[in-house]
């Protein structure tokens, strides 16, 4: 069959979104792809301009629609575009208005996405009726889905998402001689945890590590992470950089990731770092231990774990040939599992197949339409 045509709902855009990218590939791949958003993030996260999407007029702006005019809209360009596919990727505003769509469109395959088992899972087991399948990213969230959905069978893909390797390699090796820098680079949001990020930089410093620290990104937690930063006793060890356009730019000058999350899902920023041959510490938290095997390309501890942290980082500090050994198995480790075109054929081939899905059941509701009443005949 050809390439369904796909209708993506978005809350907001932010550049660098991995849904966004994703869709950029889908439609290099032959796709129709046409992106609804809901709101305007523009003072929290810089968007993402959609200029290519909307030069072919499949930027769908629903910022100024009015709630009870939104599923009509949709469903008007559900059927001018052909849509086959509805994918959900977080539009709170119209998990409540699908059920709608599903049942005037029985056809038309809706499919959710849910990276974490917070977030908008509530939503996603309110309205699982309507939805065709789900995508997640690990096998933490297929098992977290399968053992709480209500349906046999919710259908679940998992696609473990990638990053392009060679646009993280590393140009040049840092400069020789300088304390260890370890780094944060993320949403300034409370998941995310760059408080927590700063409370460790504070207590190793306490315990005399010689090292630097350094956060990147933007979010609604950047000023309270700056004022924190100002009013620490550390603060000349820890530096806030704000909202980077370019992320190998501050990982190609990290000797350390920590990924401090409160929860998560499978974030890119652990195999980008690795791509840069920078490992990483992290949060045992939802996917992220699939992602790393300790001693080859980083360690689990939570932030608060600052004796086991400090032990890693002061074996680095005194022998790098440790830490250098390590950044090498990381770089390895990415080529070896985290490469993008595995994650783009996988989403592929999970669109095609929920697409076909459509296809058995316009044959069968074919059939039903040719097929004798058999409860007249008898009679």
């Amino acid at each position: 069959m050809n390439k369904p045509n796909i209708l993506v709902l978005l809350p907001f855009l932010v550049q660098g979104a991995l849904s966004i990218s994703v869709m950029r590939a889908m439609r290099a791949r032959g796709f129709e792809v046409a992106i609804a958003y809901c709101d305007d993030a523009s003072s929290v996260y810089k968007p993402d301009a959609l200029e290519d999407f909307a030069a072919d007029g499949c930027a769908i702006n629903l910022i100024g629609v009015n709630h009870p005019h939104r599923p009509q809209l949709l469903l008007k360009e559900i059927d001018d575009r052909g849509i086959d596919l509805v994918l959900q990727i977080g539009a709170s505003d119209l998990y409540h208005q699908l059920p709608y769509i599903k049942e005037r469109r029985p056809g038309l395959r809706l499919v959710d996405t849910l990276y974490n088992e917070f977030g908008h899972t509530l939503n996603h087991f309110l309205y699982e009726s309507c939805y065709d399948g789900v995508i997640v990213e690990s096998e933490y969230m297929r098992r977290f889905v399968e053992h709480s959905s209500l349906k046999q069978d919710p259908n679940v893909v998992v696609a473990p998402n990638g990053v392009d390797l060679e646009k993280f390699r590393r140009a040049s090796v840092p400069a020789a001689n300088r304390s260890l820098t370890v780094g944060y680079i993320g949403r300034m949001s409370d998941e995310k945890n760059p408080l927590g990020f700063v409370s460790m930089a504070e207590a190793l410093v306490a315990k005399g590590l010689d090292a630097s620290f350094e956060l990147y990104g933007g979010g609604i937690q950047a000023d309270a992470v700056r004022q924190r930063i100002n009013d620490s006793e550390a603060s000349s060890r820890i530096r806030y950089r704000g909202f980077i356009e370019h992320t190998p730019e501050a990982l190609h000058g990290l000797d350390v990731l920590v990924v401090p999350s409160k929860f998560d899902g499978r974030p890119n920023i652990v195999m980008e770092a690795n791509a840069c041959g920078v490992p990483v510490i992290a949060s045992p938290v939802g996917g992220v231990p699939e992602m790393l095997e300790e001693g080859r390309n980083g360690y689990l501890a939570f932030p608060g774990d600052t004796m086991r942290i400090a032990e890693l980082l002061t074996e680095w500090i005194e022998h790098p040939e440790v830490l250098q050994r390590l950044k090498d198995t990381s770089l390895e480790l990415a080529h070896e599992r985290f490469g993008r075109e595995t994650m783009l054929d996988t989403y592929d081939q999970a669109f095609c197949s929920f697409a076909q899905q459509r296809e058995a059941l316009r044959v069968d509701l074919g059939d039903m339409r040719t097929q004798p009443d058999e409860s007249l005949s008898d009679r």
